[in-house]
């Protein structure tokens, strides 16, 4: 899946907050689960009042993400 195809430009600014950055090819589902755990792994790392909001910010980018791995 390309996964620049499927983010808007907000999203994509904030897989660089998380420290990813997004080519124009096709992911295989390894880096697209190692994609989702830096996410995580970005959120957890921020103080526990903004986890939530980071939550919801990157909600549609999980819901893509797991779209593809487990359908």
């Amino acid at each position: 899946m390309n996964l620049l195809n499927k983010c808007t430009n907000n999203e994509i600014e904030l897989l660089k907050e998380a420290g990813i950055i997004i080519e124009d090819k096709d992911y295989t589902k390894e880096e697209l689960e190692r994609h989702e755990s830096k996410i995580i792994e970005h959120i957890m790392s921020q103080s526990s009042a903004q986890i939530q909001k980071l939550h919801n910010q990157y909600s549609n980018i999980f819901r893509v993400i797991n779209e593809y791995l487990y359908n």
